[in-house]
């Protein structure tokens, strides 16, 4: 089961990033230029968007749940000092660094999601109704 773990990660990574990102070689850049028409190209183009969105948004969504209270408290916590961090690097400068922080935050949020209950549990020994399903 753990190859899934590693393979769902990648595709939250490369889905973000196929998505929206600062080099001009994304969905967002290709759409933004492109002739919408109705057509079967144009419904294929819309299509690949919907289907990146919501995989963003499954991870997201998933990521969220996961994460409880304080879960959510202590990304904050992290996000915040590295908020901080990168602000005194000057990485909110140019644009470009500033869009690869949001996305690298995006994904790390996608990890902690991933990482947060398995850590709960090895720390606590505490289990949540989700986990009982699976037994």
């Amino acid at each position: 089961m753990a190859i899934f773990g590693k393979l769902f990660t990648i595709i939250a990574l490369l889905s973000l990033v196929a998505f929206a990102n600062p080099t001009g070689y994304s969905y967002i850049h290709y759409a933004l230029n492109y002739d919408w028409a109705v057509n079967t190209e144009s419904g294929f183009m819309a299509l690949l968007g919907g289907v990146l969105l919501c995989i963003i948004l499954f991870f997201f969504w998933s990521s969220w749940r996961t994460t409880e209270f304080v879960g959510k408290f202590i990304f904050v916590i992290v996000l915040a000092l590295a908020t901080f961090i990168a602000y005194t690097m000057q990485v909110f400068s140019s644009q470009n660094s500033t869009a690869w922080f949001v996305i690298a935050v995006l994904y790390l949020f996608f990890f902690w999601g991933m990482f947060y209950p398995r850590l709960k549990y090895s720390m606590f020994k505490t289990r949540t109704v989700d986990d009982a399903d699976t037994e």
